[in-house]
């Protein structure tokens, strides 16, 4: 079903106020004609009879041509034309539509010169041109409009001096995003940011003198330790030594005996004193391992302490070491989030 913007025109001004309840007859043509050209059309509330309209979800391309049925409406509370295929061309034909108040062009062909159209939107109260090719100078078009309340502007040329008269023009206005609000937001996070870190620094740098004093009672504590380990290692040493020469003379009086065995001359008070000897040297043989023993198991305690207290040493080193490069880390925290905080004040 196509219906020409002329008839159109003719039944939106008969068509009732929007504070009624119930669609005028227009409103239900228009209904049709939306849903024929693939957009969607619905009363805004059962006790409001304003109408919301949408092409963004259409399963059909929506071009300037279709906008044309909305020509001379005047019970239109919304338009969704979010990533359709219009132009500025399109918008002349929503020009008319005096009582919207919201309306989508994210995402479309839109320029400074379609915007133009919408200063008769008095009532206009929220506007979308996310991702479009708008700059500075459209947002000269919207200062007429005192009633705007929120604009998108992300990723569009708009800048921050191309906001400002508009925000002058209509200081409740809230635009996203706000590049000065951002701005003065992100100088303050900084500054905070900076300060914090200072802070950080104070600490850290009040913290080295005592982590120093700690490392360096760990670092005697370990050179005490390993000196009694080396005192504990001697004693091994000095009783497996004596073990040895133990051994070595038990193993001399066991010769003898043997020698003495094997001389059928040797008279027996001599073979009974080497015997004697064996004997005595076997019991010096196991009291020297005994002490060696003893010894060894001597060393284990005093290797353990001096083992604990090398790894403390290191560890207080270490503590040294990381707070000092955590020390140097937040000096230049600091003064970066400072330089970004002044340049971010300069751009103001």
């Amino acid at each position: 079903m196509k219906v020409t913007s002329v008839l159109f025109l003719s039944l939106f001004t008969v068509s009732a106020a929007f504070g009624q309840s119930e669609p005028s007859e227009a409103d239900k043509l228009l209904f049709e004609a939306v849903r024929t050209a693939g957009g969607q059309a619905l009363q805004l509330a059962k006790n409001d009879a304003r109408l919301t309209i949408a092409f963004h979800l259409s399963d059909k391309e929506i071009t300037d041509d279709t906008l044309k049925i909305l020509a001379g409406a005047s019970n239109v509370y919304s338009v969704n034309l979010r990533g359709t295929k219009i132009t500025d061309a399109g918008l002349s034909h929503l020009a008319g539509l005096t009582d919207l108040v919201r309306l989508h062009l994210e995402k479309t062909a839109v320029t400074d010169a379609g915007l133009a159209n919408l200063s008769g939107m008095q009532k206009l109260e929220y506007l979308n041109i996310y991702d479009t090719a708008i700059t500075d100078a459209g947002m000269k078009s919207l200062e007429g409009l005192k009633g705007l309340k929120k604009l998108f502007v992300w990723q569009t040329k708009v800048t921050e001096a191309g906001q400002a008269p508009l925000k002058a023009a209509s200081p409740e206005l809230e635009i996203v995003p706000d590049f000065k609000k951002d701005r003065e937001q992100a100088i303050v996070e900084a500054e905070r940011a900076a300060e914090d870190a200072g802070k950080e620094v104070d600490e850290l740098t009040a913290m080295i003198p005592e982590a120093e004093k700690a490392a360096t009672e760990a670092a005697a504590k370990a050179a005490e330790a390993t000196k009694a380990l080396e005192a504990e290692n001697a004693k091994v040493a000095a009783a497996n030594a004596t073990v040895a020469q133990a051994e070595k003379a038990m193993a001399g009086a066991v010769k003898a005996v043997e020698d003495l065995k094997g001389n059928a001359d040797a008279p027996k008070e001599v073979v009974e004193a080497a015997a004697k000897a064996v004997a005595d040297s076997t019991k010096a043989v196991e009291e020297a391992k005994k002490a060696a023993e003893a010894a060894m198991k001597a060393v284990e305690p005093v290797k353990k302490a001096a083992d604990e207290a090398t790894k403390a040493s290191g560890e207080a080193k270490k503590k040294i070491e990381d707070t000092k490069k955590k020390t140097e880390e937040a000096i230049k925290k600091a003064a970066d989030l400072k330089k970004q905080a002044e340049e971010l004040r300069a751009k103001g």
